[in-house]
């Protein structure tokens, strides 16, 4: 006679079948957090994090806040130098604009802000300290390797080696060279495939106790990991864990390099039921943009739906 499968190894099989029909390298870690139960697939595999590391970021200037090295009221003046390409808005303002840490802080995770990524992980104490912290805290899997400005010169250089040198806010004005469509389409292909370096490396496992950290005010001071919970519950980038949600709360941040990574990690709080941490990468996707969106979409619903009844 045989077994029925329990509750979690079916979610692990629909999990695991929505991720097949995808052509990426995937990487999956849910953990329960009323008892611990956890689903892992290619959850020990270290991925390119994108823009998923800017919450290590975070706690590694709240640990600084904590230790009355910094001040989240100061205030930081915008230089030209400081800009950066892709996502976020502060590039757009103009020079001399003035806004607090804090702000920084805020913009770096709710719009993914790269200019304020780099301006909070030099008040956070570098690269170096990003790391030391990850080890202090005991979590093996997480590995910072550059600011934002390293990851864009790297790919800018790649289309044009001129733009490996020039000054970061001649960079941020300019912008990728005029390849047209297809030019810049290959040139990003070829970067992400074959000649690139990664934002940063992490397993979603590892990604996944640092949110439980901060869950569980373990990372930080309460105050600090209170504060860290509301802003990554602030998140406008909402095409992922959210997209088929109903009732339920988010602290979560996105990474992406549309259309190769797509990526997603939460502490998620359902209507009703136990919380869940929630991380899902995806690597080398060869697809139309929004493919991998949708299945994270779809496996966070699956999630949600087994938490709600427990």
């Amino acid at each position: 006679m045989s077994t029925a499968p329990s509750v979690l190894a079916l979610l692990e099989r629909r999990i695991g079948t929505l991720a097949a029909g995808i052509a990426a390298d995937w990487g999956i870690y849910v953990r329960f957090l009323d008892n611990g139960d956890e689903i892992a697939i290619g959850a020990d595999r270290k991925m390119d994090t994108m823009s998923l590391i800017k919450v290590p970021i975070l706690v590694t200037l709240m640990r600084r806040v904590d230790r009355g090295e910094v001040d989240l009221v100061t205030r930081v003046v915008l230089d030209e130098d400081m800009k950066r390409l892709g996502t976020g808005v502060l590039r757009l303002f103009g020079a001399g604009a003035s806004f607090s840490l804090l702000d920084a802080a805020w913009m770096m995770e709710v719009v993914s802000d790269n200019t304020a990524t780099d301006i909070c992980l030099a008040a956070a104490g570098g690269v170096d300290a990003v790391n030391a912290t990850i080890r202090e805290l005991g979590i093996d899997g997480i590995e910072m390797t550059g600011t934002a400005l390293d990851w864009f010169r790297a790919l800018g250089s790649s289309m044009d080696p001129e733009l490996g040198h020039i000054a970061p806010g001649e960079f941020a004005r300019r912008g990728y060279p005029p390849l047209g469509p297809e030019g810049l389409a290959d040139a990003r292909s070829r970067y992400h495939f074959e000649t690139g370096r990664p934002f940063s490396l992490a397993t979603p496992r590892a990604l996944g106790s640092v949110l439980a950290m901060i869950e569980a005010d373990a990372c930080a001071s309460p105050a600090s990991c209170a504060l860290m919970r509301t802003i990554l519950e602030g998140q406008q980038l909402n095409d992922m864990i959210p997209r088929h949600a109903w009732g339920a709360r988010f602290a979560h941040k996105t990474g992406n390099f549309s259309p190769f990574i797509a990526s997603d990690i939460a502490i998620a709080t359902p209507a009703r039921g136990a919380k869940v941490i929630m991380c899902f990468m995806t690597g080398r996707h060869r697809g139309p943009a929004g493919e991998c969106e949708e299945r994270i979409g779809r496996m966070a619903e699956l999630v949600l739906a087994v938490a709600e009844g427990r």
